[in-house]
């Protein structure tokens, strides 16, 4: 089998994230698909060796390395990030150097030397969990960038859809009402740490004023009026003295071991009790019990925006990111840590997990639709077997630019513009990894040894570009031409 993993963002705009130009380079008649040498990240967090899929994949596509299994490999960044920054495999030059050499009507700053995709799209291996955090809006992140360009470095926001490649756990937004509610009376070191009855009880007393705990109207004075206590309660949370903290987490095991669980079910204590090994008498080791803990499966899909409090704790997955390094932190991580920033950024919604889920939708035979509730990107599963026609496997033709990279096996891609064009034809395998231009067509026409198997493929667009389109007809095989629809 063959995975692709495609990523696509596009902004119509010029508006700065802090680097010299952003735009997306249309499609000129010169240019081709490009294959890439991209970077990897070794943060801490990240599995060691070959256990790691970031190690593997990357070794795969990148000639002469070699994977040291006592060094972690978190991520693979694919995008023009100046900290991640892919190059052109045939000489070495930036990837965003090259967009900057092809015009694009899309921009009249056609004199910069680098014109970054704002994106970037990873693949991460995660072996311990990473820090509690929330990223600002864009407003917030010019007001953050302006007042601390160190720790801040840029003026855009960073939305983040996760795609789990194997079984992938993580923290994500705070829990129903209900169930912080269920925790405050089960355990008393949470209770405590939340500002004791001076914080907690106006809390209780607005969440149990909701009429329906289990179907919750979050237009109602009592949802609003809880959010507003709930952030008080956290922010007594973030200013308690560590000495208090060091005795409430010992405390809270103490509780678990005794069989307190209020609504934290055993998968999770076993989170927490992982938590409390890796990051010792961190404050984080309590935010099982306020945040959502979410276990996807492979080929689930979840997105999060701005204000939402998170932590991946581990698993592989595709993530698809806005271009930005603006992380604020609240614990569990030996970086910058920005508590008032945080508390001000977060939105303190209390929601179920579903909410966050992204749900698959059917486009054609071939492609699957994860569209968030974001103008930044959407992301395409895309999976061709043998058994279907040459017409089925024309991908969809996008209006903006694409990265791509093959997580198995190896096959044959053909590339065309949109006037029937034929540019070139490629023989791919795992740990490949390209740039496609705007308005080229892929189409899927060999599997090499895996004919029993077929394709998978994923691509993200923005969702501003979503229109009904059709193929241009395309010279088959088999003399047939081909037209198909889809959106896109």
């Amino acid at each position: 089998m063959i995975n692709f993993f495609q990523t696509t963002i596009f902004f119509s705009d010029r508006q700065s994230l802090g680097f010299s130009s952003v735009c997306v380079c249309v499609c000129s008649s010169k240019e081709r698909m490009e294959q890439l040498q991209c970077h990897v990240k070794q943060y801490a967090w990240g599995k060691y060796g070959e256990e790691s899929e970031v190690a593997r994949l990357f070794a795969d596509g990148h000639d002469g390395f070699q994977i040291d299994n006592k060094k972690p490999y978190a991520e693979l960044w694919m995008g023009t990030h100046p900290d991640g920054p892919a190059q052109l495999k045939k000489c070495s030059t930036r990837l965003s150097t090259y967009l900057a050499k092809h015009p694009s009507p899309l921009t009249n700053n056609n004199s910069a030397k680098n014109i970054h995709l704002p994106f970037i799209m990873k693949v991460m291996s995660i072996r311990t969990t990473l820090s509690l955090q929330v990223h600002p809006t864009k407003e917030q992140a010019r007001e953050l960038h302006e007042n601390d360009p160190v720790n801040y470095p840029d003026r855009n926001h960073k939305p983040e859809l996760a795609y789990a490649l194997t079984r992938f756990e993580l923290l994500c937004g705070f829990r129903p009402a209900r169930e912080i509610l269920k925790n405050l009376q089960t355990f008393p070191s949470f209770r405590l740490l939340f500002g004791g009855d001076t914080y907690t009880k106006p809390l209780e007393y607005c969440i149990m004023q909701m009429k329906n705990l289990d179907s919750v109207n979050q237009d109602s004075p009592e949802y609003n009026y809880s959010r507003e206590y709930l952030e008080k309660c956290f922010r007594f949370m973030m200013t308690i003295d560590t000495t208090i903290v060091h005795e409430l987490v010992s405390q809270l095991l103490k509780e678990l071991d005794n069989g307190l669980r209020g609504a934290v079910e055993e998968v999770t204590v076993g989170v927490i009790r992982k938590m409390s090994i890796d990051f010792p008498n961190d404050i984080g080791i309590f935010s099982p019990l306020f945040l959502n803990h979410m276990i996807l499966e492979p080929g689930q899909c979840c997105y999060y925006a701005a204000g939402e409090l998170h932590a991946y704790l581990s698993g592989e997955c595709v993530e698809c990111v806005g271009c930005s390094n603006n992380t604020i932190r609240a614990a569990m991580t030996p970086k910058y840590i920005d508590r008032d920033a945080l508390c001000k950024t977060l939105n303190y919604k209390m929601t179920e997990q579903s909410d966050y889920l992204v749900p698959e939708m059917k486009l054609t035979e071939c492609v699957d639709m994860y569209a968030p509730d974001c103008k930044d990107f959407q992301l395409h599963r895309i999976r061709v077997g043998v058994d279907q026609s040459e017409e089925e496997m024309m991908m969809p033709t996008l209006d903006c630019a694409s990265i791509l990279v093959v997580t198995s096996g190896k096959g044959t891609i053909e590339e065309a513009t949109t006037k029937n064009q034929l540019i070139g034809q490629y023989e791919v395998k795992r740990g490949d990894i390209f740039y496609i231009p705007p308005n080229h067509n892929i189409r899927y026409v060999g599997f090499g040894e895996l004919q029993t198997k077929g394709i998978i493929a994923a691509t993200c667009i923005p969702l501003m570009l979503r229109t009904t389109r059709r193929l241009p007809n395309i010279q088959l095989r088999n003399g047939s031409r081909s037209r198909h629809e889809a959106v896109v």
